[in-house]
């Protein structure tokens, strides 16, 4: 799958360390719900259950020029009966941060979601603290659906979690196709 900027590709095992040192960066972890460092057994033990599963998958985020991995993006909690799955993107590479890579990447991830899965709806959950993160999901179209007031602690005080949803049909008006 690609985007303008990005190609996705499958998570493989010998990708853990890349995943492992994005997972242990103090600013990339902030965004995450990860508390503690990982360590790179419970990364590749990740990798495993998404990769083995029918309820996840998860992808590598490259430069579609380059073809360095920049990134990580995944669907997991995939509920193939209500056809949703909540969405998570990390681009890890700092030097691609603000250039469009995220934004790119989360498109081709929901396109895959919606054209090739089928999925009615892909969510997601958020930190007010986290703006790049929400400005990437609203220009990707989606809508804030909520939010839970001061459900995050970090760095010492209480912030809220936004809550973010996209159908297929908002997605399909979104890139200008009928749904």
């Amino acid at each position: 799958m690609e985007g303008v900027l990005t190609r996705l590709r499958g998570v493989e095992e010998s990708d853990a360390p890349l995943l492992h040192a994005w997972d242990n960066d103090p600013e990339i972890r902030a965004a995450l719900d990860v508390v503690f460092p990982v360590t790179i057994s419970s990364t590749t033990e990740y990798i495993r259950e998404i990769t083995g599963s029918r309820d996840g998958v998860l992808f590598i985020v490259s430069d579609r020029e380059t073809e360095a991995p920049i990134g990580f993006t995944t669907l997991y909690d995939i509920d193939w009966i209500a056809r949703k799955a909540e969405f998570g993107i990390i681009i890890g590479d700092k030097r691609y941060w603000s250039r469009g890579y995220g934004t790119d990447a989360a498109l081709a991830t929901l396109s895959f979601a919606f054209e090739d899965l089928g999925l009615h709806r892909v969510y997601l959950s958020t930190y007010s603290y986290h703006p790049r993160a929400i400005r990437v999901c609203e220009k990707c179209g989606f809508v804030r659906e909520g939010v839970m007031r001061k459900a995050r602690y970090h760095h010492g005080a209480y912030h809220d979690v936004v809550l973010m949803g996209i159908l297929y049909d908002e997605f399909a008006a979104h890139r200008g196709r009928p749904p």
